[in-house]
């Protein structure tokens, strides 16, 4: 008897939300006239922005739509991560007593590669504009430096079960 084990799959959805057109300028607005670089947390020589911003509960309530319709999932944290010339994610995952995935929804139309990894087996996506990424909370991630003269804005966000949630409520 062969027995063949599929132990270290890793689901990653891959889709596209486009959001209105006001909203989107919004958001883009606020990155312009706040963005800083800095270095925090996974972001290097970036801008993460955590506190709330002109259009995000307009933009989580959006996703959020998405997210309990098709995926039974909510977004728990949320903050934009915007990088410049040069800026980068280092690798990392997330953490949290209720996150079960996390994601990234695209806000610029020229985005860096984002690499998964697992053991030694790597794999890259390169998302366009509204494109939004669902993955485990715990798949190993990074996004490598690159010469750029645009921003590259998303918006990134720890998720939650719904039925989680309602059993807390």
């Amino acid at each position: 008897m062969i027995n063949t084990y599929n132990l270290f799959a890793e689901h990653v959805i891959h889709c596209k939300i486009p959001i209105p057109v006001t909203l989107h300028k919004k958001i883009n607005l606020f990155v312009e006239n706040n963005y800083v670089e800095e270095t925090t947390i996974s972001c290097t020589k970036g801008f993460q922005y955590h506190k709330e911003f002109d259009g995000k509960k307009q933009l989580v309530k959006h996703l959020n739509n998405f997210l309990k319709n098709n995926l039974n999932l909510q977004i728990y944290y949320s903050w934009l991560n915007v990088l410049g010339n040069n800026s980068y994610n280092k690798p990392h995952y997330h953490l949290g007593d209720t996150v079960t995935h996390s994601g990234v929804f695209y806000l610029s139309p020229n985005n860096n590669n984002i690499h998964f990894a697992r053991d030694i087996n790597t794999f890259e996506i390169k998302p366009k504009l509204f494109d939004i990424l669902i993955f485990s909370h715990n798949l190993l991630h990074y996004v490598l430096p690159e010469d750029r003269t645009e921003k590259r804005i998303c918006f990134a966000f720890n998720l939650e079960n719904i039925k989680d949630v309602i059993k807390r409520s």
